[in-house]
């Protein structure tokens, strides 16, 4: 297909950002918004804008949010900050506005806007997670899935084998073919000739929309449909060999493509700590600043200070996400006493504190000193008797 120098190579294609989660294994960060919203280094920036940086590049002329939970904050920021890099704009869907139930899986947002995305005409619809730290070329994943001639597309990248339980797991054959997909497997394949590591999903799909379209009309039907594109629509495609994987270029050393799931308290801590450095692993979007690891004042290690936070003289802290809004008060001390810390922060499996200010607040309150009420001795009061007085 001949297409004008004029035109992007994406115009055909709609990015649709699945931006709706919660994030619960980030526990008190998320109460107030969605984890796509959470901020990531300094600045404005947030984990969403990973993703929103490789889709502006890309030059898509539009962008198709599907939200959820606590949608308001990330809402005004992809108005604020994004809005003007797609020509035609950014159109968001609320859940909780289409349906009784909301989104009930990433799957079924896109079914729940079927009819608003027909009315793009699009060729393609990718797929995008709000939610990753991720560095990709979406117009090189576009292109890999226009040249396989199958209908679905996954971008792939190599992971721990020790972590991959928790991601879709792809089985290449010794020619490279795709031979197995498992959702979340208990026991993943390692890749061949790499035993420590797997290949792992990382959320992002390009599918073409007819055939997308006829699978998510079958999908509910199956008594154990969960709604989701690992569960539910990827098995569909390989039943059918309609699936391909675009695995992203390795980073140097042998390492993967720099894409980090930063779902949970360690992830998110060390994903930051990735990017404090002189020189960052990727690029940072244009909102953001490197992470705050240092506060005046304050013997810090491992740590990050959220935007909004700070800490008084003398602190010492470890291994720490210090939330906003919080004040470490003169003297403050955690991270070193693992039995002390689990009793006033949350604290997580990988050794990760959170504190918020209403953990600092409740230590304090209940550190600080009392003593009991001074006796204070009273006059009595004398009544003065008709006769007595002197």
């Amino acid at each position: 297909m001949n297409i004008p120098q004029n035109v992007s190579r994406t115009s055909r294609c709609l990015p649709f950002l699945l931006a709706g989660g919660r994030g619960s294994r980030l526990h008190e960060l998320t109460n107030l918004q969605c984890k796509p919203a959470l901020s990531f280094g300094s600045g404005e920036g947030r984990i969403v804008d990973f993703i929103l940086a490789a889709a502006a590049t890309a030059r898509f002329e539009n962008l198709f949010v599907a939200t959820q939970y606590r949608p308001n904050d990330l809402c005004r920021h992809l108005n604020r900050n994004w809005a003007h890099s797609f020509e035609k704009g950014i159109t968001i869907r609320d859940g909780e506005f289409l349906s009784p139930y909301g989104y009930r899986g990433t799957a079924d947002a896109v079914r729940c806007n079927a009819t608003a995305i027909d009315a793009y005409a699009p060729r393609e619809i990718m797929v995008l997670a709000g939610d990753h730290v991720v560095d990709i070329d979406l117009e090189t994943l576009l292109d890999h899935h226009r040249s396989q001639s199958r209908p679905v597309t996954v971008a792939a990248t190599a992971v721990p084998l020790t972590q991959a339980s928790d991601f879709g797991i792809f089985d290449l054959g010794a020619n490279g073919e795709l031979s197995a997909f498992a959702e979340k497997p208990e026991h993943p394949t390692p890749m061949i000739g790499e035993s420590d590591r797997a290949l792992a999903s990382t959320g992002i799909y390009v599918f073409d929309w007819i055939w997308l379209k006829a699978a998510l009309r079958r999908e509910p039907a199956r008594p154990s449909a969960l709604h989701d594109f690992g569960h539910d629509i990827l098995p569909i495609a390989l039943a059918e060999d309609a699936l391909s994987v675009y695995r992203m270029p390795d980073g140097g050393s042998g390492a993967g493509a720099y894409w980090r799931d930063v779902g949970s308290l360690d992830a998110y801590r060390l994903a930051q700590l990735d990017f404090s450095g002189a020189e960052t692993p990727v690029a940072l979007p244009k909102t953001m600043d490197r992470p705050i690891t240092q506060a005046i004042g304050c013997l810090s290690e491992g740590t990050v200070f959220l935007p909004g936070s700070s800490a008084g003289r003398r602190c010492q802290v470890r291994n720490a996400i210090v939330a906003p809004g919080v004040r470490l008060p003169d003297g403050f001390r955690a991270g070193y006493d693992s039995e002390e810390d689990r009793r006033w922060f949350r604290c997580s499996a990988g050794g990760t504190l959170l504190i918020t200010a209403e953990m600092v607040a409740r230590r304090e309150a209940a550190l600080r000193p009392t003593s009991a009420r001074p006796f204070v001795s009273r006059p009595t009061r004398m009544t003065a008797l008709s006769g007595l007085e002197g």
